[in-house]
């Protein structure tokens, strides 16, 4: 009976940790260099010269 419950936690920590990862993946942030910052004088070419962070591998 407790070995069942240990596997269950366990499993659900495993699908909760991985279902996080994967919506990270498919939601995060579309730029992640820092862009178009407050402090920046030129905005428009800092923009120009921005690219989209491609998302983190699966480990």
């Amino acid at each position: 009976m407790w070995q069942n419950i240990i596997i269950f936690l366990i499993i659900a920590a495993c699908v909760f940790f991985i279902g996080r990862r994967i919506r990270r993946q498919l939601g995060g942030s579309k730029t992640g260099c820092g862009c178009s910052c407050s402090g920046c004088d030129n905005t428009p070419e800092k923009t120009k010269s921005c690219k989209t962070k491609p998302p983190e591998p699966l480990h």
